[in-house]
């Protein structure tokens, strides 16, 4: 079976006039389908994208008979999935915090370290002395990373530059970073990350310009359409926060929430509340937290590298299923607590830690996690009039996918049903 336009002579693409392409040869095609409840699995099927976009998908053999003038394109008999989706990244910083992970390793709490000056403030410092060019440069060269690993929707959020003018400068980069690379990027403003040293006692005065000047500045210029807090006893009160995104969702922007990371204090209940895309952390999140979660359609967005990083537990996927939640993996890409650069990598250590079976895990990766970013009418899946973003792996079988450590490696990439060259990332990107 196929899924695709009606059998009409006058619905067939014009060849030549648009890329036109019909990816065959697979081992099988694994995709969500557009309401992301199911996932559907084409054994040695085909895909057919034209103008960007996917057309058709189903049996190799029926779609080369309707589609003959498509330009055919090999995969080697390999896997086919969507593009995958990493949801939640801090990935635009200067430096490195090598020497907190040791640190860490002998048993200091992440909480000293950051009082003592550590933690997010010493790389605030470090991006604030950087040049705007390297920055940039630096983001670009980790979005083809990603892109490399077959990321092809990246979000990136801003966060460390605390001062209102700090931020616009990162959410300013990001939007320039994201013009050099064929990536899809997601800008998110991160505004409640940590109080400033410049507002040390003067909390309300920094929430007044957030909501007074800043929100309102980024709206007006399009910098960003999604605002991000961190609510946690080491960052912002659940009012604080609270004060923020209703702002936020009062100008027009969605809402995002890093909630109950190390203690459960209502974060995951005030994402809930105010319906926001998603709850991200939750370590510290009970079975009534994401029993709000799913009764609101907030996805929970599981971060398992800086879970394993800081010794936290992830749920165990019996509870997130019977909670009817709707659940993604991202890497928290970020230089403390996260220095983890493969969002499959990630989710294998999420399958393992949490017990996803592999539809779990790929429909994390890519449906659901577009829906943490308002995307998953256009990626996170193969249906028609999503967009054409593919990747073929150098394996076979969808299971094979969080089975592999290191991960599978992509053979081939595709961005709007164009197949891409793969960047050298051994020689052109580290970190």
């Amino acid at each position: 079976m196929s899924v695709g336009p009606a059998r009409d002579a006058s619905a067939r693409p014009v060849a030549g006039r648009t890329a036109y392409v019909l990816l065959h040869n697979t081992s099988e095609i694994a995709t969500c389908d557009a309401s992301g409840e199911r996932l559907l699995r084409y054994p040695r099927g085909a895909v057919v994208f034209q103008d960007g976009r996917v057309l058709e998908v189903g049996s190799a053999g029926e779609l080369s008979r309707r589609h003959p003038d498509a330009r055919p394109l090999n995969a080697g008999g390999r896997l086919v999935t969507p593009g995958l989706v990493d949801c939640h990244t801090h990935m635009i910083f200067a430096g490195q915090r090598a020497a907190e992970f040791q640190r860490r390793l002998a048993g200091e709490r992440y909480e000293a370290i950051a009082a003592a000056g550590g933690g997010i403030r010493s790389t605030v410092a470090a991006t604030a002395r950087e040049r705007d060019d390297t920055l940039e440069k630096l983001l670009a060269n980790r979005l083809e990373r990603w892109r490399a690993n077959g990321c092809t929707s990246v979000e990136v959020k801003s966060g460390y530059g605390l001062t209102p003018g700090a931020e616009i400068r990162l959410l300013d980069l990001i939007r320039a970073a994201s013009q050099r690379v064929p990536a899809r990027v997601h800008r998110t403003a991160l505004l409640l990350h940590a109080l400033p040293e410049s507002h040390a006692n003067r909390r309300a005065d920094y929430l007044d310009e957030l909501c007074e000047r800043t929100l309102p500045e980024i709206r007006r210029t399009d910098r960003a359409n999604v605002v991000d807090v961190f609510c946690d006893p080491v960052a912002f009160t659940v009012d604080e926060c609270r004060r923020v995104l209703l702002r936020a969702r009062e100008l027009g922007f969605a809402l995002r929430v890093h909630a109950d990371q190390f203690e459960r204090t209502g974060g995951a209940q005030l994402a809930a509340e105010l319906s926001a895309r998603s709850a991200d952390h939750l370590e510290a999140a009970n079975e009534d937290d994401w029993r709000a979660l799913a009764r609101s359609g907030t996805v929970g967005v599981l971060l398992p590298a800086a879970a394993l990083t800081l010794g936290q537990r992830l749920p165990e996927a019996a509870m997130l299923r019977n909670c009817g939640a709707h659940w993604a993996i991202a890497t928290d890409f970020n230089p403390g607590t996260a220095p983890a650069q493969s969002l499959l990598e990630c989710a294998a250590l999420a399958a393992r830690l949490c017990g996803f079976d592999a539809d779990e895990t790929l429909r994390a990766i890519t449906w659901n996690a577009a829906r943490a970013l308002g995307a998953e009418a256009d990626v996170g899946h193969l249906t028609p009039g999503a967009w054409g973003d593919a990747v073929t792996w150098e394996c076979e079988t969808l299971e094979e996918l969080p089975y592999w450590m290191p991960a599978v490696r992509p053979d081939c990439v595709f961005m709007r049903g164009a197949d891409l060259a793969l960047p050298s990332i051994e020689r052109r990107v580290w970190p």
